[in-house]
């Protein structure tokens, strides 16, 4: 047994020794991936690269305004304390020759553990304003602080101990402080200005609803509370400017988000246009009531998209910043077809806000729908990351399944809570070219109803799909995976049905249509996008 101890001692030392000294093909490096998609520049999250790239400098006049931390005894007083953050992030926009980052991406930072300077490096900036918020009864402690993100030290900070009354002359103060602040590095008008911050409501109740209210709408969650909430806001107060505002902008918005047909569709539209015009009576400066009133002109029973994009230009004359006016006039140009516009609306949107993930998602889907698949699905794999909304992963489906990625694909669909039964029928459909039954049957018996127009497509049941309830910003029949469906009278249907040939008589057919004869016309079938 010693012997063979000893004589395998040996035989590793001559493995080492060989492994060590014994020559070799050189083997080179394996290049490193590099994710090559439209749009990843403006996105945070990018995918690998070969090498950092060189760093843009930073604007000395730059801040970012981090979210308040909620330091209250209620956890709900959490949209009390995000809403003062954004409400220091919107007086701070109007200082002239500062530059403030966007509030998607200074809200990316929520919760996270970051040093100032690793956040100022991050999104480029040479200041961070953080703070604290705790409200208790009638009183509220805000705490700010201004960090330069270079050196990481403390330019300013001041607790404010005051009466909830107060909360607009606190907002005053801490913006005129960090003007004080930046003097040295301000132009030298900007530097002598005061900044001024008006009460629009004197109701603090109305203005705590409106702060709640605001951030679920922003953050596109609980879509069923946006309209209760703006409209307890405007009875608390009429006069309250931007409750209406955002009365009109909900209303609009909620019609999309639930899939709403007949009645409710219209009623929310009209609460929609009425709440608009209540906005610009009080203050015709405004530029968001003109987006509530794009949507109410494309998504009403006859959509009028020549108004919509009209209504969508005086947004942005109004306010050439608005990142949601861009987003929807994208999406309308997608829904005509014109696909290279809507994405350099979609970029504009990006340049405002480069960590807006609605804009990444839709600029993706154009990308589908031109049939530059590889760059869409690139593009949609990094926008996940930053925690896109699934509403628009259907059209995703069949490019993923057909490169073999069903995996990606049905966890999309569970994501959606897709049936089991539907899943598999998609699979069966592609993979295997397996014909299905009665598809609308199958859509009724799992209660999928809300999802005919989508389902119905990508079943290969066109017809249905033509006939499904609510089809006004549908975009899915423009997808090159549809084969033939283009030449079909589903498909002419469907952009009858959304008043798509009446903008093109007036204003012209994108590059894959033309008109036939007076009234007629005809699009080009692209294949399937492989």
């Amino acid at each position: 047994m010693d012997r063979l101890t000893l004589l395998g001692v040996l035989v590793l030392i001559a493995l080492l020794v060989a492994d060590r000294w014994w020559p070799r093909t050189p083997v080179p490096d394996a290049p490193v991936p590099i994710a090559d998609a439209p749009g990843m520049a403006e996105l945070q999250s990018s995918a690998l690269a070969d090498g950092p790239a060189p760093a843009a400098a930073i604007d000395p006049n730059s801040i970012a305004v981090l979210p308040f931390v909620n330091m209250s005894a209620d956890k709900h007083n959490e949209h009390f304390s995000d809403g003062i953050s954004e409400e220091l992030l919107n007086v701070l926009v109007k200082v002239e020759g500062l530059s403030v980052a966007s509030r998607t991406s200074s809200f990316a930072y929520k919760g996270r553990e970051m040093s100032a300077s690793a956040i100022g490096d991050e999104l480029r900036v040479a200041h961070v304003l953080e703070g604290s918020v705790r409200k208790s009864g009638e009183r509220v402690r805000i705490t700010a602080q201004l960090i330069d993100t270079a050196q990481d030290r403390h330019l300013w900070s001041e607790t404010f101990d005051r009466e909830l009354r107060d909360i607009f002359a606190i907002k005053e103060e801490i913006a005129n402080a960090i003007v004080d602040a930046l003097r040295g590095t301000l132009g030298e008008e900007a530097s002598s200005m005061e900044v001024s911050v008006e009460a629009d409501t004197e109701n603090l109740d109305a203005y705590e609803l409106y702060l709640r209210a605001r951030e679920l709408l922003l953050t596109r969650t609980e879509f069923r509370q946006w309209v209760p909430l703006f409209e307890r806001v405007v009875r608390l107060d009429p006069d309250f400017t931007r409750g209406w505002e955002g009365l009109a902008l909900a209303s609009a918005l909620e019609v999309d988000w639930g899939n709403y047909s007949g009645d409710r569709r219209r009623a929310l539209l009209a609460r929609s246009a009425e709440a608009a015009e209540r906005a610009l009576a009080l203050d015709s400066s405004l530029s968001m009531p003109w987006v509530a009133r794009a949507l109410v002109a494309r998504d009403g029973d006859v959509a009028d998209h020549a108004a919509a994009l009209d209504m969508l230009e005086r947004a942005l004359a109004a306010d050439p910043q608005n990142a949601t006016a861009y987003i929807i006039r994208g999406a309308t140009l997608a829904l005509l077809g014109f696909f290279d516009r809507a994405i350099e609306s979609f970029d504009r949107c990006l340049e405002i806000d480069p960590a807006y993930g609605n804009c990444v998602r839709h600029k993706a889907q154009a990308i589908l729908l031109l049939g530059r698949t590889d760059e869409a699905l690139s593009l949609l794999e990094q926008g996940v990351v930053t925690g896109f909304n699934a509403n628009l992963y259907p059209n995703f489906y069949e490019p993923l399944i057909r490169r073999g990625d069903r995996l990606a694909a049905m966890l999309m669909m569970r994501e959606r809570d897709t049936p089991l039964e539907m899943q598999q029928a998609l699979l069966a459909l592609i993979e295997e070219g397996k014909a299905l039954g009665d598809v609308a049957a199958m859509i009724r018996r799992n209660r999928f109803e809300g999802e005919q127009y989508c389902w119905a497509l990508l079943l290969r049941d066109h017809a249905l799909a033509a006939e499904a309830p609510n089809i006004a910003a549908a975009v899915g029949h423009w997808s090159p995976s549809h084969v033939g469906l283009r030449a079909s009278p589903a498909f002419k249907r469907l952009l009858e049905r959304q008043n798509v040939p009446a903008y093109r008589r007036g204003h012209g057919f994108p590059p894959q249509c033309r008109p036939l004869g007076d009234s007629g016309f005809e699009c080009d079938d692209p294949g399937v996008a492989r």
